[in-house]
């Protein structure tokens, strides 16, 4: 597989230093990742789901209407198909818990929800014309799941939506382009 394996190692150090980071604010707790009160966790689920469906939606949108989403679908094509289902689902996992931690966990507590939006565009800058648009993009799905964050002040919900959009996202990249080379 050509993206697990390098993805692992960049992630593992990437979720080390966010839980270094995190443990050096003090900030370490069970109540950071997950819901305390039982009563919130049905309006958490609510909006994790509506921030991915919304995330999912407006990808597919652009990909179908802009021509710098369909060359960014392209490229992502030659790094991320084909997969085997259980690949995508580890690549969707890995990316949302870990630049959660970081992004949200670990930046966004010190900079604030706008500098860690832009952070996370940068992060994601393919720095060839015209895919520098994929950076805007991600900034503004950074600052969604920001707000998230800001709603909940717990980790698990924005995980989860980072997570499911990026498993979606691949997963029908991996259709189409099956359906595309299918005699």
């Amino acid at each position: 597989m050509k993206v697990l394996g390098p993805a692992s190692r960049i992630y593992a150090v990437l979720l080390a230093l966010a839980l270094a980071w995190i443990f050096f604010q003090g900030r370490l707790a069970w109540g950071l990742f997950f819901a305390t009160h039982l009563d919130a966790i049905p309006r958490t689920v609510l909006l994790t789901l509506g921030a991915s469906l919304f995330t999912i939606a407006l990808s597919l949108y652009c990909s179908r209407n802009f021509a710098w989403a369909q060359q960014l679908e392209q490229e992502f094509a030659k790094l991320l198909v084909p997969m085997r289902l259980w690949e995508i689902a580890a690549v969707g996992l890995l990316s949302g818990v870990v630049e959660e931690a970081f992004f949200r966990g670990a930046l966004q507590p010190v900079v604030g929800l706008i500098p860690a939006s832009l952070i996370f565009g940068l992060a994601h800058l393919v720095p060839r014309h015209p895919l520098w648009n994929w950076s805007l993009y991600a900034s503004f799905a950074g600052f969604l799941l920001g707000c998230l964050f800001e709603l909940t002040h717990q980790l698990w919900p924005v995980m989860a939506a980072h997570a499911l959009t990026n498993f979606v996202l691949i997963l029908i990249l991996n259709r189409r382009r099956a359906l595309q080379t299918a005699p």
